[in-house]
């Protein structure tokens, strides 16, 4: 699971092309998807974590146990969604490092850089120099967490992979920082708003679902498998993939098995680049062919939000499920 970029592409599309698969997926091996169901219209707040007191213990999701002696006061962020994520939960005047592709909320681009979001570019010095109480960090940072931790850094890493995940990661940073009430506010409302669109979308039958093409990449071409949360958020919007059978978490896949399944609607980020724009994919090669451009039913989203596992997704998925139902919302 991967998990954004402002500056060049989003953050989804460097972490991915790193573990690219060799070859385009010719054929798809059928694996079992979770099957749609309806969600209630609300559901309470997570009470599955207490509010802190100090020292804390907690397991992170690497697994790895930490401690946190005393309310950190000093926060060092290495990944935009848990720059996201701290700002959210009313955390931001203890964040005092960030990385260069940390761009939301606009504040957090006042705080000092510490690089970028891989080992090779993260700075350990600045990190260090900033005295951090408490690292959060992302499971590919395995080198620079290591030196962080031989260092006496507290590190915590957040690796969210589904939508109850993110919800989980809300809380345990609204914990770890003293802002667990609000922490829940916002997961209780993150909740309630997904389940409202499951209470519209949930009793169509599944073989009346909009099937969608996720572009994450157009080159090579790659995609979100089931048991991601951009995957996760297609079905929470009511749609079905037209690779919901795939294995891998993001494979490569070719334009022809794309043109053969011939999905309904194409949705992707934007990622801050002129590829994935509408007017590309509909000029495509064999392209015309398919439903969703010959009824013009091709959507692109702001590429940091749908591509971090973060609060912001909920906002997509309202978008998503709008433009998939249009009649419903």
């Amino acid at each position: 699971m991967m998990n954004h970029f402002r500056l060049c592409i989003c953050l989804i599309c460097v972490v991915l092309l790193a573990l690219l698969l060799t070859g385009c997926v010719q054929s798809v091996s059928p694996t079992p998807a979770p099957s749609p169901a309806a969600t209630p219209a609300s559901l309470p707040a997570s009470t599955s974590l207490p509010a802190a007191t100090f020292p804390l213990t907690l397991t992170d999701d690497l697994g790895r146990e930490v401690t946190i002696e005393d309310r950190p006061e000093r926060i060092v962020s290495l990944l935009p969604s848990n720059t996201e994520v701290l700002f959210a939960v009313g955390a931001g005047g203890q964040v005092v490092g960030v990385t260069s592709y940390c761009n939301y909320p606009e504040e957090a681009t006042a705080r000092e850089q510490v690089g970028g979001i891989t080992n090779q570019s993260l700075s350990v010095e600045t990190i260090v120099a900033l005295e951090p109480d408490l690292v959060l960090a992302s499971g590919s940072q395995d080198e620079i967490i290591q030196v962080l931790q031989d260092t006496g850094l507290a590190v915590i890493v957040l690796e969210p992979a589904t939508f109850d995940d993110i919800y989980a990661n809300i809380e345990l940073v609204g914990q770890v920082t003293g802002h667990f009430d609000q922490a829940t506010a916002l997961t209780t409302d993150l909740r309630n708003r997904v389940a409202a669109i499951g209470a519209k979308v949930g009793t169509i039958p599944a073989d009346q679902r909009v099937t969608v093409f996720y572009e994450v990449w157009h080159d090579p071409l790659m995609t979100a498998g089931p048991h991601t949360f951009i995957g996760q958020l297609v079905e929470l919007a009511g749609g079905k993939s037209i690779f919901h059978d795939v294995a891998e978490d993001w494979p490569q896949v070719s334009a022809e098995v794309i043109i053969e399944r011939n999905p309904e609607v194409i949705i992707g980020p934007d990622n801050h680049s002129d590829e994935l724009t509408i007017d590309n994919i509909t000029s495509r090669a064999g392209w015309d062919n398919i439903n969703a451009v010959t009824n013009k039913r091709i959507y692109i989203y702001n590429g940091d939000a749908i591509s971090r596992p973060g609060p912001r997704i909920v906002d997509i998925l309202e978008e998503v499920a709008r433009d998939l139902y249009p009649g419903l919302f």
